[in-house]
Parts: structure tokens; C-alpha cells; sequence
């Protein structure tokens, strides 16, 4: 095969690519076969390197032709746009160095002299300055090739350096072309930085990479400079003239600002700042620079943004950080004398935490572990210590109003470096601050002053906690200053407690007397701390001093700032130190409890509200995850991880509590109060962990999470039972679930007990704690336990879903859903099921049984010899739903044939013969179906149901009752459902509304032909056109306006929206359409202005309230119309005809004498909206 020749190369000039992440040339198929074949014949010998660059001469030497040369001074995204750009000889010298690797010294040195001299260009050669970033590329290739020389890098970045001559001619380069610059100079400068070094001499390599980069504004380009310069800094020994050179070049870049697109100039941004962060302490001399630089900036920064400010600050934190130990201590003294005065009288707290952080910077650096303690660092580091210690001290102790508090920020940032500096800033510190506790008189001093104990206490448990010691370890710590005021700083505290106490057994601590308590709220803080700090307090001490809290908290009133901190510090307590809580907390609270409950009992139930105010404190203090273990350890037989401990003990002592209210009837309600309490802990609890990180020991997996729990509360709820009704139409004798009776009175439990444990079993169903394989509702529903016949009473933890499930009939008494159902509402589907949860449902018995549950359940609703009250009834549509949301029972078959969307359409066909009773239950239980479908988009069921609920609103078919129960129940379609909600597994889809949207049309059909139709019986038609109008506002309400006006036009819903607020019989409707009216008189101004009498005579009609013509609104609704009336007065008040505003100042002065103070506060609004509106 002949070789291809290089006039073959030039004559295919045609298209080209260059890739503009990596600036690599992409080549033409033809070129490639030419590049191909000259590379072949280098390898064979045919010609060489020297003489195709010979023959290359005639064309990158001509300068009448500099594009044939190269396109290297246009930018990579020029050649990248002109795709029909001309092939350069340049280029082919590329490709081919591309495709060889074997090629002499000799002849590369040649090339590379070649292109050096043309670099260079004495001469000023033309043609010379054409190609530049392909002789770069040449470079770069060059150099990963195994012939190369190192020493020719010297020549090469000789050849470079003339760039930056008095012609900048590197400076109009492109940028493309200017960062391969920088790459090659980097990438020489890094590997053969000996020969360089050996060649220039390190103040020629810095002159002349400077001199490149003078005039560098491109973030692409000096993220290769930085670096650079970070290197160099650091490993190459230079010069204070050249490092103070470098530094100059770099500084001037900071703080760096690019614009641009926003995500991509904070990328840039962040990047640059990293790499000049690495570029200011990469050699220890530039702090003699930096540090005076930035010390200047910050003295003057009255111009400066808080922005740059803050960036300053940090600059100075990383400097502090990563410079060494002896630099860090030459600037300490010039860094604390710069950052105390901004503390002290700084007003802006972000410039102060910053500051902060500074000096526990400094105060680290200063007692690094890897430097020796000698005497010399030890003093430093005292002297520093000792030094910000005795100034704060004096501060506070010459004027504690202004600097107590700053001050006590400052010691607590050092104090908190090490153990070594709380002890110095302790033993200065602290006996200043007990002498000054007796001589101040000012509540706010105190509190001051009390706020600065706080501080110091918090830096040493801040201590104790980031060294993870043991128990043993902690009490050596604790042996050192803080021990020797112990006895001071604890009298201290307990007379502020005592103080604090005080106040809160007052008659009625209000106005003054909180403001006296507010100024001892940090000694309940500090005295918290101390319970971390181990064997600071003795049992005897803590024992105090809880009974102090707990007497606060039982004593003040529940709205008060005194029970909220004491609650507050109870918590602290319990959480850090859960021995305490058991053993003294939680007794003593019970305690309080018994008494209340044995001085309460011949009060009625509504006036327990002490019991369920203390039960809810309870809560709040126990049911936290605990921070550390009981100090005797892992306690003997559990399994649960210490974060359970205060919360498992918490459920264990109210479960016994409900068995002591049991026994007494008048003590029911108590029972009741505590399964309230036990729910919010619950809630509490299982909300907060899974959102704390803890390091927790992995539980048993034999254990369920709250299997005790789960288990005791079910017990109390219900019990097992064998006597069937008489009404069964099953045989069977094995047992069934029914109501636990009162002991000794033979009463049942309230609804509202089942209801909370219901809630109880729900939120336990859903917990996280719960996985695939070892989850609670799994084990007590599993498949094995339904087929067996349970004959001990003991089990009823274990049937709930049996009755539901396997045989419906044994539901014998309804109340028992109120339980029953939750676990199937909250388990957690398998994790690698599939959407229509099969697995789950296979694991949990009722695949391909769910429809037929649904349709049992359906009938047994539909039973109007049944009387269930409204709560069960609600919980077993509960039931329904979730059957069909979350575990899409429509598709299964019914044993009888068919789906369930046939027999709903039965039941709707057969009832035209039934009582209004019948077809208000049977509507009531498609409005559920809807939501349900629309919730999980079930495509076959959504479109039916709806339209089959939008036949219960015709009045020709259903009595007005009826047709306006049904038009309420459109508002649960859309309505936020604690049931159908992601929490309980349902997928609610989004899309349902652009849909059900579509579903809506028919319904402003059918409520404009009731507008328009005129009939002999106008109240029926007056009752239709209400009926729609309810039932679309229950849609309308949860939609976004822009979609609302792809259905419907802006004019026919601004007349709906106006007819809609003179609904009747509704309110919650009437109020709605008002809100929708202030939405679009919002937004839409220009479309509704046109309205502007019709809009204040609708809103004057509701707002007027006499006794000779009362309003047909409510109170809510009033508001609402004073609002609208405000707004159009804002919004179009110089439009109004003076008569309007005359009409609207007599009907606001009547709104003005409104029964209600919402109303009259609204009117007094309006009016003055009225008045200012300029004439």
C-alpha cells in the first residue's frame, strides 16, 4: 500500500471536531487513514520524523497562509462551532505523534528545538504566531513519550516563558490555548523540577510563571496556577524575595467573586477558594504576610459586605488551623488583640461566632498533641491562656453589665479547647465570678452572671463528651479546678434554684415575678450540667435538687416560662444520666400523680385536667432517647439498646398504673388520660430516633421493637372470647375478639380508650424499627397463628387480623375495629415487593382476599339493623380505604365473580327501592372509595366511583338531604388524610388532580343548567344549583389557580366563585368560595375589577350583622369578607365611585358593632385601608 503524502493531508481539509472537555482533536476518517499510513511508514523506516517536518515547513512556515497553519490562536469553541474550518499541517504533525511512541532522541530534540525557536520568535516571524496551542499539545505529547530527555524541558519552558514578552502575546491568547499552558508548565515544573531548578534557579521557574499568569482572570486557567503555586511553596526551598512575590500574585485574588450561571459560579467558586486556601498555607512564611493583611482589612472594614467579612474570619480560622505551632504563637497576641474588641462591642452575632472560633482555634493549635509539652511550649500556651483569662476578668469584674456576657463567650471558646485550658481559664476565672455572685443586687447581673457559669460548665461536659471516656477515666478529669469550687459553685446554684422555686409557688406568678424568673433560668441549665459531670454531685445532692425541679414543675402554672425550663431541665437530666431518672425522677413524679388522683377523686372528669397536664410532663421528660447507658451498665435481660432505657421504663410503670384505674370505676377516666400520655410518648420517641445518631448496640433480632408494649396494651384494650351472637351465621366455635370489661363493674371501655390504642398499635405498625425480617405486625399476623385454634385467653395479641381475614363473621362486636384495624393501616410493605404489594399481602393472608374483605366490609356498614356509632364507623372506612390504596383490592376477584367496582355499581343500582338511610350510608362509603382511588390512581376505579357519586347530587333522583351530604363528602377527595398518607406506605400520586380536574367538567355543566333553568319548583332548583356549587368548591379548593384556568375560563369562575358565596346551609363552603375570591382579586386584578360592585355587595351582605337583619354567615365567614372588602379597597380603592365608598364606610361602621372581636378588629382594618386610599 503507498504512503499517503502530506500534500493528501492538506488537500483533505474538510470538517473537524475538537473536544472541548479535554481539547484533544477528533479527526475525519480520511485523515485518520493519512495519519495512519505516515506513522506506519515512520515505524518502517520509509521517512522520518525530521523529514516530514521538512516537508511540513513549506506550509507552517508561509505566512499567507496562517489558517492553513493552525487555528490555534481561535478558542477550542471556535473550532468546535465552525465545523468547516481548514485542516492545519500543524495538526498532522499532532496526529501522527499521537499514533508513535518509538522515536529517536535525535530526532525529537530536533522537533522540540524546531518549535522552541518558533515559540520564541526573534524574529517576529508572522507565521510564528499561528499554532500555538497545537505546538503546546506537541509539548505535552511529547513529553509522556519514552524518548524524551528531561533536560529538554528547560528548553521547552524557556521557550514558554517568551510568551509573556512586552507584546502579550500569551496574554491575547485564547483561553483554551492558555490553559494548556499552565497544564504543560505545571506538569514540567512538577516532574523535572531538579533539572529546572538546576538550570533557571528558582527566582527565573517564580519570575517567569508569574509573568505568565500577571494578567490571569480565567477561573479555568488559575485552577491550575494555584495549585502550582501551593506546590512550589511548599516543596521547593525558595527565597523570602520569591515567596513574598507568590504571595503577592495570589492574595490579590481573594476573596474570589465569578458571576455567571448561579450553580456553576458556586462550584467555580468553592473550587477557586479551596485551591487559594491551599496556595495561603502552603509554607509557613506567608503568615508574617497574611495574617498582617487580613488583620489590616478587618481594622477598616466598615465598606466591606458581611459577606466578605465572614470570609475573612474563616480565612483566618484555616490559617490558624494549618499553619504551625511556634508561627500560630508569634500571631497569637496580634490575633487576640484584633478579635477581643470585636466580641466585646460588635453588634453583629455572625462577625462574633466567627471570632469565637478563632480563638479555640488558636488555643488548639497552641496545645497540639504532636508537639512536646516542653517548657518553652508550655509557657506559650499559658501565657496565652493566663492572658485572655485576666482581661476577661477584669472586664467583667470592672463593668459586668457590658462585658459579663461577651466575656463569658470568649472562656467558654478557650475553655473548651483542651483540659488543660479549662483548668487555667477555671482557676482565674471562677473565684472572681463567686465573689461577684454576693454583691450583685440586679436580677439582670445575676442572670449575667449566671449565664457565664453556664459557659464554663459547658466547655468541660463539652470535654468530657468529645473524649468518649469511661466512667472511671471521667472522675480523673473532674479531679482538677472544677473540683476545688465545687462546694461554692453548688451553693451557688441551688440558692438560685431555690430562688427560682420561690417564684414559682407564688399565687400567681405573672407580669414581674416572671421576669424575676427568667433571670435564674441558667442556674436549672447549669445544675443539669453538673448531673453530666460523673461524682460531682452526691445521691444525696442530686436527690435535692430533683426535688427542687420536680416541686418547680408541679407548682407552676403550665404556660409559664417557670414550667417550661423546669421541664426543660428535668429532660436534660433524664437524657444524660437515665439512672437518675429512674431511680428519683420518674418515682417522685408518680408519686406527685398518686396524690393528685387520690385529692381528685370526687371531681368529674372534666376537671382532671392536673393529672393530664402531669402525665403530658411525663412524656416530655421521659420518652427522648437517652444519650448514655445506666451507670451500673447493660442492665441484666434486656435487649433493647440504652437509648430505650428511660422510655421502656416510662411504658412499663403507666401500663401498671392502667391496671391500678381498673379496679375503680370512678378512676376509668385516669386510664384513659394515661393511654393519651403513653401515645404522645410514643409519637415522642419513635420520631426522635429515627433521627438521632447514636451509637446503639444492634438489637436482638428474636426482640421486636415495642413487642411489650405492642403486646400489654393490647391486652388492655381487649380480651378473647368463645360466646358467638345470636345473630351469627357462623358455626364456628373458636374465638373471637371482643371489648376487655371493667373489672367488678361489668362495663365495657369508652370508645375513646379502644381509639388511643388503636392509635397506640399504629404508630408501632410503621416505626422504622421495623424491617422485612423481623417486623411486629408479620409475627402476630403470621399465617400459621390464624390456622390454629387458640384456646388460651392469653393470646390476643395474636388475632386481630384473624377475625378481619380468614372469617369476617367473627367480628362480633364493631368496636373492636377501632383497634383491629390499625396494624394493617401502618405495616411496612416487604422491601422488594411489587406496587400492588403481593408479597406483603401473601405474608400477611390476604392475597387475593382483600376484595372480598372489602365487599364484607361494605355490607356489614351497609346493615341498618347494626348501629355503630360515628367513630367506629369512620375507623372501618379507614379499613376500606386502605384495603384499596394501599393494597389495591379492586383487582381481585370476588368469590361470587366480579370486582368490586361491579358490586358497588349493584348496590347503587338496587337502591333506588331503599330508604334515604340506606343511600346516605351507601354515598358516605363511595366518597371514601373515591378518595381511596384517586389517592393511589386506580384508573378502573376512579372514573366510575366519581361519576357515580356525581349522580348522588342530582335532586331529581335524591332528597335534598341527601344530595347535600353527598356534595360535602367531595371535599374529602382531595382533603390532606392522616390515613392515605406516605407515613402509613399509601402512594398519594400527584397526578390525581389534573385528572379529577377532567372528571369536573360535567359538574359546571350540570351547575350552569340549574343557573339558567327556570322550573315551577324554584326550591328544589335552588337546592340543585347548592348542591353543585358545595360539590365543587370541595375540589376546587385544594387546586393551584393556573390549573383551575386550563378547565374553565377566568370569567365563568369569577361568577361561580360569586355565586358561591351566597351559598346556603353551608358555611365551610361560603367561606371557601370567599378565600377563592381573595385568591383571584390577588392575582388575577385586571380580570376581576369588572366585578367590583357585584364583589362588595356579596361581601356587605355578609358582614352585616343586626338584630333586625342578621348575617347568613358565620364568624369566620365575616372575616373573611372584611378581608376581601380590604383588599379590593388596596387593590382598586381609587377606582371607587365616591357613592361606593360612602355605602362601604356606613357597612364597616356597622361591622365596627359586631357581637364578635375578630370582626371588629377586621372592620377597624378595612376602614382605615378606606381612609387612606388616596383621592
Amino acid at each position: 500500500m503507498a504512503t499517503c503524502s502530506v500534500q493528501e493531508w492538506m488537500d483533505a481539509r474538510g470538517d473537524e471536531n475538537i473536544c472541548p472537555d479535554d481539547s484533544t482533536y477528533h479527526y475525519s476518517e480520511r485523515e485518520i487513514i493519512i495519519a495512519e499510513s505516515l506513522s506506519n511508514a515512520i515505524r518502517e523506516g520509509k521517512t522520518t520524523i525530521s523529514l516530514l517536518l521538512q516537508d511540513l515547513k513549506i506550509y507552517i512556515d508561509n505566512g499567507d497562509d496562517l489558517i492553513g497553519i493552525s487555528t490555534g490562536a481561535r478558542t477550542p469553541k471556535n473550532v468546535f462551532e465552525e465545523e468547516n474550518s481548514d485542516k492545519t499541517a500543524l495538526k498532522l504533525l499532532l496526529a501522527i505523534f499521537e499514533r508513535i511512541q518509538d522515536i529517536s532522541e535525535q530526532e525529537l530534540h530536533f522537533v522540540i528545538d524546531y518549535f522552541a525557536v518558533r515559540i520564541g520568535n526573534e524574529d517576529n516571524h508572522p507565521a510564528y504566531d499561528a499554532g500555538l496551542g497545537e505546538i503546546i499539545l506537541l509539548f505535552k505529547r511529547i513529553s509522556e513519550m519514552n524518548a524524551f530527555n528531561p533536560s529538554e524541558s528547560s528548553l521547552i519552558i524557556k521557550s514558554i516563558f517568551t510568551l509573556a514578552d512586552e507584546k502579550h502575546r500569551f496574554k491575547d491568547l485564547s483561553n483554551a490555548v492558555r490553559q494548556e499552558v499552565y497544564t504543560v508548565v505545571s506538569y514540567f515544573f512538577r516532574q523535572n523540577s531538579h533539572i529546572l531548578r538546576k538550570d533557571f534557579g528558582t527566582d527565573k521557574l517564580v519570575a517567569g510563571l508569574l509573568e505568565l499568569a500577571t494578567f490571569e482572570k480565567k477561573a479555568s486557567c488559575l485552577l491550575i496556577v494555584f495549585p502550582l503555586i501551593s506546590h512550589i511553596s511548599q516543596f521547593w526551598n525558595l527565597g523570602i524575595p520569591q515567596l513574598e512575590s507568590l504571595f503577592t500574585s495570589f492574595i490579590r485574588y481573594f476573596p474570589i467573586k465569578i458571576g455567571g450561571l448561579q450553580n456553576e459560579s458556586l462550584r467555580l467558586s468553592l473550587e477557586m477558594s479551596n485551591f487559594l486556601t491551599e496556595c495561603i498555607v502552603s509554607n509557613n512564611f506567608y503568615a508574617s504576610l497574611a495574617f498582617p493583611h487580613f488583620i489590616q482589612i478587618l481594622q477598616d472594614h466598615s465598606s466591606m459586605s458581611a459577606t466578605t467579612t465572614h470570609e475573612i474570619f474563616i480565612m483566618i480560622n484555616t490559617c490558624v488551623k494549618r499553619y504551625s505551632r511556634e508561627v500560630v504563637a508569634a500571631w497569637s497576641t496580634n490575633l487576640w488583640n484584633l478579635l477581643k474588641f470585636e466580641v466585646w462591642n460588635s453588634e453583629n452575632g455572625d462577625y462574633v461566632e466567627d471570632c469565637l472560633l478563632i480563638l479555640k482555634s488558636i488555643t488548639t493549635s497552641l496545645e497540639r498533641e504532636k508537639f512536646s509539652h516542653d517548657e518553652t511550649h508550655g509557657d506559650t500556651f499559658t501565657k496565652f491562656v493566663t492572658e485572655i483569662s485576666n482581661q476577661c476578668r477584669d472586664r467583667m469584674v470592672d463593668s459586668p453589665q457590658k462585658f459579663l456576657l461577651s466575656s463569658g463567650r470568649i472562656i467558654h471558646s478557650v475553655a473548651s479547647s483542651s483540659k488543660h485550658a479549662f483548668d487555667l481559664v477555671t482557676t482565674t476565672i471562677l473565684p472572681s465570678l463567686l465573689a461577684l455572685s454576693k454583691e450583685m443586687k440586679l436580677g439582670s447581673e445575676r442572670m449575667m452572671l449566671l449565664r457565664v457559669l453556664h459557659y464554663l460548665l459547658r466547655a468541660f461536659v463539652e470535654l468530657l463528651d468529645q473524649k468518649d471516656l469511661t466512667s472511671n477515666q471521667a472522675m480523673i478529669e473532674t479531679k482538677g479546678a472544677l473540683a476545688k469550687f465545687q462546694e461554692g459553685l453548688v451553693e451557688m446554684l441551688s440558692n438560685a434554684v431555690v430562688e427560682f422555686k420561690r417564684i414559682a409557688l407564688e399565687t400567681s406568678p405573672v407580669g414581674d415575678l416572671e421576669n424575676d424568673a427568667i433571670c435564674f433560668v441558667p442556674a436549672l441549665e447549669s445544675l443539669a450540667l453538673l448531673f453530666r459531670i460523673p461524682c460531682y454531685l452526691t445521691r444525696v445532692e442530686e436527690g435535692m435538687i430533683v426535688q427542687e425541679l420536680i416541686q418547680i414543675l408541679v407548682k407552676s402554672p403550665r404556660d409559664g416560662v417557670i414550667h417550661t425550663e423546669g421541664l426543660h431541665a428535668l429532660k436534660n437530666i433524664s437524657i444524660h444520666r437515665p439512672t437518675v431518672f429512674l431511680d428519683m425522677i420518674l418515682p417522685s413524679l408518680l408519686d406527685e400523680l398518686s396524690g393528685l388522683i387520690a385529692f381528685d377523686s370526687r371531681k368529674e372528669f372534666s376537671e382532671i385536667q392536673d393529672i393530664n397536664s402531669l402525665l403530658n410532663d411525663v412524656a416530655d421528660i421521659a420518652c427522648h432517647p437517652c444519650l448514655k447507658e445506666l451507670d451500673t451498665g447493660f442492665p441484666k435481660g434486656a435487649t433493647s439498646p440504652y437509648c430505650h432505657r428511660n422510655f421502656d421504663c416510662f411504658v412499663s410503670h403507666l401500663l401498671q398504673k392502667i391496671d391500678i384505674f381498673f379496679l375503680n370505676k370512678d378512676h376509668i377516666c385516669y386510664a384513659t388520660a394515661t393511654v393519651v400520655a403513653l401515645l404522645k410518648g410514643l409519637k415522642i420517641f419513635d420520631g426522635e430516633l429515627n433521627s438521632t445518631h447514636v451509637k446503639t448496640a444492634t438489637p436482638d433480632p428474636c426482640i421486636l421493637p415495642y413487642e411489650f408494649f405492642w403486646s400489654q396494651i393490647l391486652k388492655k384494650a381487649l380480651t378473647l372470647n368463645q360466646n358467638l351472637g345470636e345473630n351469627s351465621v357462623s358455626d364456628s366455635k373458636k374465638q373471637y375478639l371482643d371489648i376487655r370489661q371493667i373489672p367488678n363493674e361489668g362495663d365495657f371501655l369508652e370508645d375513646s380508650f379502644l381509639h388511643l390504642v388503636g392509635n397506640i398499635l399504629l404508630i408501632i405498625s410503621r416505626s422504622k424499627l421495623n424491617t422485612s425480617d423481623n417486623n411486629i405486625v408479620f409475627k402476630f399476623y403470621n399465617q400459621s397463628l390464624l390456622l390454629e385454634k387458640i384456646e388460651t385467653k392469653d393470646f390476643v395479641e395474636g388475632l386481630p387480623m384473624h377475625q378481619d381475614v380468614i372469617e369476617p363473621d367473627f367480628m362480633e362486636i364493631p368496636r373492636v375495629s377501632l383497634v383491629s384495624i390499625y396494624p394493617l393501616v401502618g405495616v411496612q410493605p416487604l422491601a422488594d415487593d411489587d406496587k400492588y404489594l403481593t408479597k406483603t399481602k401473601i405474608r400477611l393472608g390476604i392475597n387475593q382476599n382483600a376484595g372480598n374483605l372489602a365487599k364484607n366490609t361494605i355490607l356489614r356498614l351497609l346493615n341498618l339493623d347494626e348501629r355503630i356509632n360515628s367513630r367506629t364507623r369512620i375507623t372501618i372506612l379507614y379499613y376500606l380505604q386502605i384495603l384499596i390504596a394501599k393494597f389495591h383490592c379492586s383487582r381481585d376477584e370476588l368469590k361470587e365473580g366480579g370486582k368490586l367496582l361491579d358490586f358497588i355499581e349493584s348496590l347503587v343500582r338496587d337502591s333506588h327501592h331503599k330508604s334515604p338511610q340506606y343511600i346516605q350510608k351507601l354515598y358516605q362509603i363511595i366518597a371514601y372509595l373515591t378518595t381511596a382511588s384517586f389517592a393511589c390512581y386506580d384508573l378502573k376505579m376512579m372514573r366510575p366511583v366519581f361519576r357515580i357519586l356525581c349522580d348522588g347530587l342530582d335532586p331529581e333522583k335524591h332528597d335534598s338531604k341527601t344530595c347535600t351530604l353527598v356534595a360535602q363528602s367531595f371535599r374529602l377527595i382531595l382533603a390532606k388524610s392522616r390515613i392515605l398518607s406516605e407515613d402509613n406506605y399509601v402512594q398519594v400520586r400527584s397526578l390525581r388532580k389534573g385528572y379529577l380536574l377532567e372528571l369536573t367538567k360535567p359538574l359546571f355543566t350540570q351547575y350552569r343548567l340549574h343557573s339558567k333553568l327556570v322550573t315551577q319548583n324554584i326550591g328544589c332548583q335552588h337546592k340543585g344549583k347548592d348542591s353543585y356549587l358545595i360539590a365543587l368548591i370541595g375540589i376546587l379548593r385544594s387546586m393551584e389557580l393556573p390549573l383551575l384556568l386550563n378547565v374553565i375560563s377566568i370569567e365563568e369562575l369569577v361568577a361561580l366563585t360569586l355565586d358561591g358565596t351566597n351559598v346556603s346551609n353551608d358555611d365551610w363552603a361560603k367561606a371557601e368560595y370567599i378565600k377563592l375570591l381573595r385568591i383571584l382579586i390577588r392575582e388575577q386584578p385586571e380580570n376581576t375589577e369588572k366585578h367590583i360592585d357585584i364583589i362588595i355587595e356579596r361581601m356587605i351582605e355578609r358582614t352585616h350583622n343586626t338584630l333586625e337583619r342578621p348575617s347568613d354567615a358565620n364568624v369566620e365567614c365575616r372575616i373573611l369578607a372584611l378581608e376581601v372588602l380590604r383588599l379590593v379597597i388596596e387593590k382598586f380603592g381609587l377606582s371607587l365611585m365616591p357613592f361606593r365608598k360612602v355605602a362601604l364606610m356606613i357597612e364597616l361602621a356597622v361591622a365596627k358593632d359586631d357581637c364578635h372581636a375578630g370582626v371588629r378588629q377586621a372592620a377597624a382594618q378595612c376602614s382605615l385601608a378606606l381612609i387612606y386610599v388616596k383621592v
